[in-house]
């Protein structure tokens, strides 16, 4: 399980990256709201990449393993996302804001998707 745990961080990697993208590529064709819809989009695609490649290296003894492990993974990427907010001088209700779809915000798909997908990816 270590190593699925280290595998993780790969995801920050990914998700820094398309934040790198999304500031210098995409918010200067689109609006913000636009922009940060069409990164989570890319974000997902990315990460189901990195899964694709990942899982198949490392496959996934159980449907147990695979809950278990989407379980840590999601509470690791809510608290990094939380943790770097706070500590980047954002209010809970800046942070809260991502999640509410009813505005256009599409966040709550990624810690979903970080969720499930180990169980999707399963064999």
């Amino acid at each position: 399980m270590w190593r699925y745990l280290i595998a993780w961080f790969g995801l920050m990697v990914i998700a820094i990256g398309n934040g790198f993208i999304r500031e210098f590529f995409i918010e200067t064709r689109y609006s913000t709201g636009v922009a940060y819809q069409l990164s989570t989009v890319l974000l997902l695609v990315l990460f189901t990449a990195y899964f694709w490649w990942l899982f198949k290296r490392w496959p996934l003894k159980s449907t147990g393993q695979a809950w278990a492990l989407g379980t840590v993974w999601l509470l690791l990427t809510v608290g990094f996302e939380f943790g770097i907010g706070l500590l980047g001088g954002l209010s809970w209700q800046e942070m809260l804001q991502q999640y509410n779809v009813a505005a256009g915000d599409l966040w709550i798909a990624v810690p979903i998707y970080v969720f499930i997908a180990p169980r999707l990816f399963a064999r």
